[in-house]
């Protein structure tokens, strides 16, 4: 092997290396080829869709989506964490305990609803949410692919996993926020109330 092709296999390696370690967020697979779907499938400008997610605790939430503005049923005078996570997704683990201290401490004035997109089962999501004392909405988000596809086409969004996205009262959104940050969940709330 020469100098030239030794050099260039280095390279190679560090950059790997610097992906595999530097990374901080997750791809859900199953959105990734979503993204090449939309082409063929966009959504109707004139209409302004609803999603209507089910918890796992059976509660209904139902969202109209309209003008960059997320307004959920009942919960319209709160601040609302919109979670796209993965229960496998080891950035998304590091966010449950900073959620469910946020919860607590917020009390009525704020919510979580975290949709789990790597299609974990129900009783799987169950399981979870007991090992880690959940406090907040979890929806199994096997059924949402048209809510990825609105993420995507209205957002950008390209499937990375945690998906943050901060609500404001009214519906406004104030954040919309890719992969896992250096700085907490409860700042970035902050940060998002700043520009309410």
């Amino acid at each position: 092997m020469s100098k030239k092709q030794g050099f260039i296999v280095i390279l190679l390696i560090i950059t790997i290396l610097g992906i595999i370690f530097f990374n901080k967020s997750e791809i859900l697979p199953n959105v990734d080829k979503e993204v090449h779907k939309v082409a063929t499938k966009k959504i109707d400008e004139t209409s302004h869709p609803n999603y209507i997610f089910e918890a796992t605790d059976g509660t209904k939430l139902e969202v109209d989506v309209k003008d960059k503005a997320f307004h959920i049923k009942g919960l319209e005078e709160k601040t609302v964490f919109l979670k796209i996570f993965g229960w496998d997704c080891k950035f998304c683990q590091k966010e449950i305990p900073q959620l469910i201290k946020l919860k607590k401490e917020l009390g009525d004035s704020f919510e979580v609803i975290a949709i789990e997109a790597q299609e974990h089962t129900v009783e799987e999501s169950k399981e979870a949410i007991k090992k880690y004392g959940i406090n907040y909405y979890v929806v199994p988000g096997d059924t949402h692919k048209d809510f990825y596809r609105y993420l995507q086409e209205k957002y950008g969004w390209t499937g990375i996993i945690p998906l943050t996205i901060v609500i404001a009262k009214g519906g406004k959104v104030l954040a919309f926020e890719i992969g896992e940050k250096s700085y907490s969940l409860a700042e970035l709330m902050k940060a998002a109330l700043l520009r309410e």
